[in-house]
Formats: structure tokens, sequence, C-alpha cells
């Protein structure tokens, strides 16, 4: 069923065992109703549903008479004519063993139903898809997936979709398990591409929950993510971003995504004219989070065009400041500061504050400052290039202008790079006391100096001022839309 259908359906028209509308609907001695075929199967294999009560026993000899519900029946048809969806056929016997098996595989002896204990239960957040099967959570969402027909996998993955956009109640990590996540890698490599597209936005779901982000990686999801990357589907290609960028805040993650290859296709996804904005950003959030490790500086550096690709993104307002803060963390190794040189990053810095482009005192200035900086220590080539680039008149700007701390510091230390500048040339700071003691430690390791810019207000700036921005269309992940709203200034 299409999940749009799949939402209304009234659950006691769904069977319990297939989760599909019933055709031949029958009554089972404890009430219960069953499409006929799969009790039967049921009964062949000696197996008894979640669904009924303990003492209820389909391998029992005699088997249990079926009575046919055949107001139930009328019921569905009445109601697949008024929605527009075709009556559902008659479970085979075949379709319905393997239905049946696939259960009796997923039931382990003497375990207890559901996550906790519980079964899973209809809620806010569940869809009325899994809550009519009333199987253990885990249970209800691989049934579905393992079925080997792709639109049956389709209807089972955006069903779980809906039920991990919300979150509540712990459903993500709840469903955060070995099993399930070796079936949507598996289900990510599709030949079906509606398959790979849903498969992958359950990831970015999963992914929003800060506890699942190591157990992802560690389930080798990430080399699959980093092939949809490149795929030619651009909804692939925008998951499969979305998943990256959620995975590489947390800083275990970094490193091995880095490893696994991610850093060059994030780089061309930040550079692909055909792809949308919010793809485009969340490849940049990605390159800015493995950046803050010192190996994938070193890897980002080496990457054929990434200077010309951040370069390029900072001149959009869209990827200003998610290319802006890469190059400030890029300006933190010796690598990374001779590839922006080389690449013409001291011009593109610079002219984005003489022009104004980034207003003066904001957050985006800051990586302005930040960038320039980096690039300035122990480069003989940055004084010429940034004079002739008109960058002292700006750091000048800066460096005398109102309030103290990092940014004035900063300023003054990158002007006395620049040269020429009288107020460098005296050697002493713009400002003394304890707002020079307290900037010092920030000079020793630009990198850092970078991130702690960023980190204290970017990302809780951001949810702090969610709530005023709606989700984008098409959205499959609330909380990462929210996520990826920059706030202003």
């Amino acid at each position: 069923m299409a999940g749009a259908a799949a939402a209304a359906t009234p659950p006691e028209f769904v069977c319990p065992i297939s989760g599909e509308l019933m055709a031949d609907p029958v009554i089972v001695p404890s009430g219960e109703t069953f499409e006929r075929g799969c009790v039967e199967a049921c009964v062949a294999l000696g197996f008894t549903p979640a669904a009924l009560p303990l003492s209820v026993d389909l391998a029992a000899s005699p088997p249990p008479a079926l009575i046919p519900n055949a107001n139930l029946r009328k019921a569905i048809s009445s109601y697949c004519d008024r929605v527009g969806l075709p009556r559902p056929l008659a479970v085979s016997p075949e379709e319905a063993r393997g239905i049946v098996r696939r259960l009796m595989a997923m039931r382990e002896p003497g375990r207890a139903g559901g996550v906790n204990g519980e079964r899973f239960e209809s809620s806010s957040s569940s869809s009325p898809e899994f809550a009519a099967l009333g199987l253990t959570l885990e249970e209800a969402v691989l049934v579905r997936l393992l079925d080997d027909e792709p639109s049956r996998q389709e209807g089972a993955l955006e069903a779980l979709k809906q039920t991990l956009r919300g979150g509540e109640n712990g459903v993500r990590r709840a469903l955060c398990t070995p099993r399930l996540l070796d079936g949507l890698r598996r289900l990510m490599g599709s030949g079906h591409e509606g398959v790979r597209v849903s498969a992958a936005a359950c990831v970015v779901n999963l992914s929003l929950e800060p506890a699942n982000r190591v157990q992802l990686v560690r389930a080798e999801l990430v080399p699959v993510l980093v092939g949809l990357l490149a795929a030619a589907s651009p909804e692939l290609r925008d998951h499969a971003a979305g998943a990256v960028y959620s995975l590489s805040i947390e800083e275990r993650n970094r490193i091995p995504i880095g490893v696994l290859g991610a850093v060059p296709p994030l780089l061309r996804l930040l550079a692909s004219a055909a792809d949308g904005d919010r793809a485009r950003r969340d490849a940049g959030m990605a390159l800015y989070y493995l950046s803050l490790d010192e190996m994938n500086r070193s890897r980002l550096a080496r990457s054929a065009g990434a200077v010309a690709a951040l370069v390029g993104a900072a001149g959009d307002a869209a990827l200003r400041r998610p290319a802006l803060m890469v190059m400030a963390n890029l300006a933190g190794c010796g690598e990374g500061r001779e590839a922006l040189i080389d690449g013409g990053a001291v011009a593109a810095v610079a002219g984005l504050m003489r022009r104004a482009t980034v207003a003066p005192g904001s957050t985006e200035e800051e990586y302005c400052l930040s960038a320039l900086h980096g690039m300035s220590r122990g480069n003989v080539r940055f004084g010429g290039l940034a004079r002739a680039a008109g960058a002292g008149e700006v750091l000048r700007r800066v460096a005398e202008g109102p309030g103290g701390g990092v940014r004035r510091d900063v300023a003054w230390r990158t002007l006395r790079a620049v040269g020429g500048v009288a107020a460098a040339a005296t050697g002493e700071s713009l400002y003394g006391g304890e707002d020079a003691a307290a900037a010092a430690p920030w000079m020793d390791d630009v990198s850092v100096m970078s991130e702690a810019m960023a980190m204290p207000q970017f990302p809780r700036r951001l949810v702090e001022h969610a709530h005023a921005h709606g989700a984008p269309p098409r959205s499959n992940t609330t909380a990462l839309d929210r996520l990826r709203q920059a706030p202003n200034g």
C-alpha cells in the first residue's frame, strides 16, 4: 500500500500477520480476525503469532475452526471503492508461508515481546500500518523490510520514516538495532530507486538521535552513504549529505568518515550547481565538522579543487557560512594555508569584508578574520597578497573598532603580518590588560580558535531560532531541517 493510503487505513482492515488489507478475513476461536492464507500458513508451520493470546495455539490438533468474517470483507471492499484503492487479492499459500517463516526467524524463543518488554502500540508518532501488526517494534519493521517485493519494501520504509520523524518516546534509539541497520544498509543498495531514497531518509532520521551516531558508523553505513553522494538521483544525494552531516557532528566519527572517502564527494556536491541549496549546505557543514580533525584538514588540503569549491561557495549567500567555517579550519594547518593561498583565498576573503558582503560585526566576519589570521601565520606571501586585496583597510577598521576580546586581537595580529600599518608597527596591542592576556592562548592554534568561535554559538543559535523557520518542501527530516537553518548575523 502507498504510504498515504496506509496512514488512513482503519487498523481493523489490516491482517496482523501480513500487514496488508484482508481479502478473505476469517475469525479464529479467540475472536481475532486474520487473512485466511496467513492463518493456514501458521497452522501448517506450527507458529502462533504475537497478536494472539498465549492461551491460543494454532499448532494444536485438530486445527482450529476458521469462520469467514463476511461483514468485514464487505466493509473492506466498500472502503477500497470509496478511497480509490484496488480491492485486495488473497495471499497465495507460498507468499503466506514466506511471511510466517520471516516472523519465525525473527522471534527469539522465550523473549518478551517489544522494546523494554512492551508491545509496539499506536502513538502520536507511530504509523497505523505498524501499530496494527501486534508485533515487537523491531519485528514489525523487519517483517516488511525483508519482503522481496520492492513496492512493499518502499511502503514499509515510508511508514518507518514517519515513525522516526518525531522521535518521541525513544523510538529512534529503540529502532537503532544491528538487524535493522543491516537491513537499511542492504536496501540503500537496492536496484529500485524509491527503496533507496526511502532507506536513506530513514538513516537520516535515525542519525538525528545523538546516541545512535557511533552505532550507525559501526554498522558500516558510511561506505554506502559515500557512494550515494555521487548517485544520479538528486534526492539520494540530498539524503546522503544530510546523513553524513549528522554523523560527523559526533567527534568519534570524524576520522572514520574521512578515512572512508567522504571528503572528495562532499566537495563535489558543495560545488555542484545541479544540486539544491539544502544538499550543498549539508555537504558544507559535514566538511566543517570533519575538518575539525587534523587528519581531515590535511586530507581536505590535498583534495583536487578543494579551495576553488570553497571560494565559489563563499560567494553564494546560501553557502557562505559553511564555506567560511571550513576555510577557517583549513587555515589551521600548514598544508591548508598553502592550499588556500595558492587558490586565491586571501583576495576572496578580504573582498567579502571590503565589499561588506559579510556584515560588520557578524559571525561570518569572525570566520573571515579567523581564515585571514590563519593564512598569515608563517607565510611570506601573505603580506603582499593581502595588501593587493585591500585587506589592511578592513582589518584596521575591525582592530580599531568598538569592543574588545578575540576579534580585535585577531585583526591586530593579522595587520602585523600585512605590514605597513602604523598601529601594528609599534609592536603593541591595540588594547591591553586582561583582554590581551585572555586572547593570547587563542593565538597559539588558529584551528582551536576557529572551533571555539563557531561551536559555542552556531549550533545552539540554530536550535534557538529553529521555530521561526518552516520545513523545506518534500522534507523527510524535521529536526535536521531545523538544524540546517542558519541564524541572522
